[in-house]
């Protein structure tokens, strides 16, 4: 069972961790809580005319996540942070996250704040670890923004009768071919040579060849850039790699 003292302790304790100043139009409130590049979780709390009060991250969280390359934008993080949002029922505006409330609520509208920031500040994980679906959102993303003109999870059939699926396929234009796209996280020589084998069986089929279509990996050059093997693989089966990173050779496959 636990010791009540233990609890006061605790809560001694915390309220040693906080620290407070007196800004001009504002108090600054640096909480003993960290985010995820290591800095502690600062709050800031104003008067309103009307006798309420308003605390604030002051855009730091956003402007955190942005810093560190996460894109906000992509809609698998933004309806991310809107349920943040209304489960801590706190407010999102421009890339500020805060609360309004009357001065006696002012430590359950702390906590919610608070939760609220680390939750969103939470998106930087999705920058180095189970990224795959948000990489391939940030290219369908990229793709619709910039009118790729393609289909999504095309399944083209190859010679063998197996169907595969290919995350993006632009139909032929003009002198252009069909190109099949595929986007990986992982370019190691497992994942490239895997490709190859599936593109040597569509273009041995009987509507794609060699002549008529293309196959590009686009690889996420954030997490890892394909080996000398990986890129020998590719050469050999004909496969075409482009980096995240390299928009001007991507916007070139339209």
């Amino acid at each position: 069972m636990l010791n009540s003292s233990w609890v006061d302790d605790y809560v001694n304790w915390l309220k040693k961790q906080y620290e407070v100043n007196k800004l001009s139009n504002s108090d600054e409130i640096i909480t003993p809580f960290t985010n995820s590049i290591g800095d502690n979780i600062t709050i800031y709390v104003s008067s309103n005319p009307d006798n309420s009060i308003t605390l604030t991250d002051d855009f730091d969280t956003i402007g955190d996540l942005e810093m560190m390359g996460v894109d906000i934008s992509i809609p698998t993080r933004k309806n991310y942070i809107k349920n943040i949002i209304k489960d801590y029922q706190v407010n999102f505006a421009d890339g500020e996250i805060y609360v309004t409330g009357d001065k006696e609520d002012f430590p359950a509208m702390k906590q919610a704040l608070i939760q609220a920031i680390i939750h969103i500040d939470d998106l930087l994980m999705t920058r180095k670890s189970n990224i795959t679906n948000i990489f391939k959102e940030e290219v369908y993303n990229y793709f619709d923004k910039n009118d790729f003109g393609g289909l999504k999870t095309y399944r083209p059939d190859g010679s063998s009768g197996n169907s595969y699926v290919i995350d993006y396929t632009i139909p032929q234009r003009g002198t252009k071919p069909y190109r099949f796209i595929n986007f990986t996280n992982n370019s190691s020589f497992a994942t490239i040579a895997t490709s190859g084998a599936m593109y040597g069986d569509i273009s041995s089929g009987e509507e794609y060849n060699l002549t008529n279509s293309e196959f590009i990996i686009i690889y996420n050059s954030e997490q890892a850039n394909p080996s000398t093997k990986s890129i020998n693989i590719a050469n050999q089966y004909k496969l075409k790699l482009i980096s995240w990173n390299d928009k001007k050779e991507i916007l070139s496959i339209k």
